[in-house]
């Protein structure tokens, strides 16, 4: 290294392996602090004590469980209803919960904006006119004050030498922050989008409970009057005739409770698709037009932890924390900025331009934490433990996830044993109502007999009706247990309408 002429001993210019070092870090930007890095998936691909791919067979339904196939954004076009799909547009358009989701998503965005000013100068002018007094008693001297007008114009230049990081991973924060609220939106678009599907298979399947317990209600009522009518002649007992009474109230009062459920379910998802109670809405699906999907996917694990909105979140959130520690180390080194000024000042306007009014100043200024009573040692300690509890608070966000989908698989085995039996129970019914009706016509039996057996059949028919309506909202839990489709931005209803095509 060649000699500058100056004096070795010159304290003015820093050492070389000092100057070296500066610039190194300087041109580095090194950040103190843990690097983030997503959290391994899981390694195990496959669920307990099932096969899968499986086919379920039951009810009349067909259903292949595949593993490892992702599902599509608009799962819920494959129920195969048109009055559904309207119902969930709705609801993506006009629900406040989406909306309220997709402007703090907005905020967290311009907030991750406004953050990153930070890697810029700031620059600021300020320009001032002001009448005032002096007195001179002030500062110790004798006489009377004067009065005088001042102007003054100035301009300011800051710069920030993040030099160990501290804004940076502020900033890398904000970010995480924004993830966060994306992946927030993401879960309240798919909790609408299954809510609105789940209380529409509810109503559906409570309209034909209702309309099946009024059948059943009206038959009860008939046999009340033939007893009540054999009793009087003498033919039967009164307890046979109180046996039918108890049974009539019974159902009364199992219709009631399902006029209830029905009322409340069309309730719900007038809120949900963000109408109000008496306002119009499309119409619902009937259950019969709601059909089981053939083919179900089923996330693999290592899928599910980049698929499902929750666990995004929480992975988001373990970022922000270690960024927060990055954040709380930095504060523990000294910080630079430097700033500038340069500006004019004069007692009168036609002078403001005038080099004798003129000032400036420019420098660094190091801020040097030396004691501050265990705030900054401890503010480190408590965000490490911050970002522990994040990275626990991860780890069971996986785990419920994968107790979701498993449990939802089971569930659909368990639906398809149970449509199938349900099935033939009504169907063993419905022949044996056909073969009373015939013997009826043919005075075979009495009407209270034939009563007996279109009972017996409406009562298999709310068997299977309520199989086949846990059946749909088994399906629906798995679509979202498995991320339904989420890919990390909230598609389009163009896109969701090309998808479907």
């Amino acid at each position: 290294m060649k000699n500058s002429g100056r004096p070795s001993s010159d304290r003015r210019s820093p050492p070389p392996r000092a100057a070296l070092l500066l610039a190194c870090l300087l041109a580095s930007g090194c950040a103190v602090g843990p690097n983030f890095a997503p959290p391994p998936a899981p390694t195990v691909d496959r669920y307990p004590d099932q096969s899968v791919p499986a086919r379920l067979t039951g009810g009349g339904s067909a259903q292949t469980i595949e593993l490892g196939r992702p599902t599509p954004p608009n799962w819920w076009r494959l129920f195969g209803s048109p009055a559904l799909d309207d119902l969930v547009a709705t609801g993506l358009k006009s629900s406040p919960t989406l909306a309220s989701a997709r402007q703090a998503l907005q905020e967290s965005e311009d907030q991750a904006r406004a953050g990153a000013g930070v890697f810029f100068p700031s620059v600021d002018a300020a320009a001032s006119a002001v009448r005032e007094r002096t007195n001179p008693v002030e500062f110790g001297e004798k006489g009377q004050g004067s009065a005088f007008s001042l102007y003054t114009l100035t301009g300011a230049v800051s710069y920030a030498l993040d030099l160990f990081g501290g804004e940076r991973r502020q900033v890398e924060a904000l970010n995480a922050q924004a993830d966060y609220q994306r992946n927030a939106a993401g879960a309240a678009y798919l909790l609408l989008t299954g809510n609105i599907v789940d209380a529409a298979v509810a109503r559906a399947g409570y309209a034909d409970q209702v309309a099946t317990l009024a059948d059943i209600v009206k038959l009860d009522q008939g046999q009340c009057d033939i007893l009540k009518a054999e009793y009087d002649a003498g033919t039967v007992a009164w307890s046979a005739e109180l046996a039918a009474e108890q049974q009539l109230d019974a159902d009364e009062q199992i219709l009631a409770q399902e006029r209830q459920r029905l009322a409340a379910s069309v309730t719900l998802l007038q809120t949900l698709t963000g109408r109000e109670p008496a306002e119009a809405s499309p119409t619902p699906p009937a259950l019969d037009d709601l059909t089981v999907p053939p083919d179900t996917p089923v996330s693999l694990p290592s899928q599910l932890v980049r698929e499902r909105p929750d666990i995004l979140e929480a992975e988001a959130n373990l970022h922000q924390a270690s960024a927060q520690v990055g954040v709380a180390t930095a504060a523990l080194f000294p910080s630079i900025s430097i700033t500038g000024d340069y500006g004019a000042a004069s007692t009168s306007l036609a002078s403001l331009a005038s080099p004798m009014g003129r000032f400036w100043s420019v420098g660094p200024t190091i801020d040097v934490p030396i004691f501050r009573g265990g705030e900054l040692w401890y503010g480190r300690k408590a965000a490490q433990a911050a970002y522990a509890k994040a990275a626990a608070d991860y780890r069971q966000t996986v785990l419920a996830a994968l107790e979701q989908v498993a449990d939802s698989v089971k569930a659909l085995g368990a639906d398809a044993e149970i449509a199938q039996t349900s099935r033939e129970a009504f169907d063993a019914a419905a022949l044996d109502s056909k073969l009373s009706d015939a013997n009826r016509a043919s005075g075979l039996i009495a009407d209270f007999d034939a009563m007996t057996a279109d009972i017996a059949t409406d009562r298999a028919r709310l068997a299977l009706i309520a199989a086949k309506s846990q059946r749909l909202q088994d399906v629906v839990a798995l679509y979202l247990a498995s991320g339904g489709g989420w890919t990390g931005q909230e598609p389009r209803s163009g896109q969701i309408a090309d998808s479907a095509q």
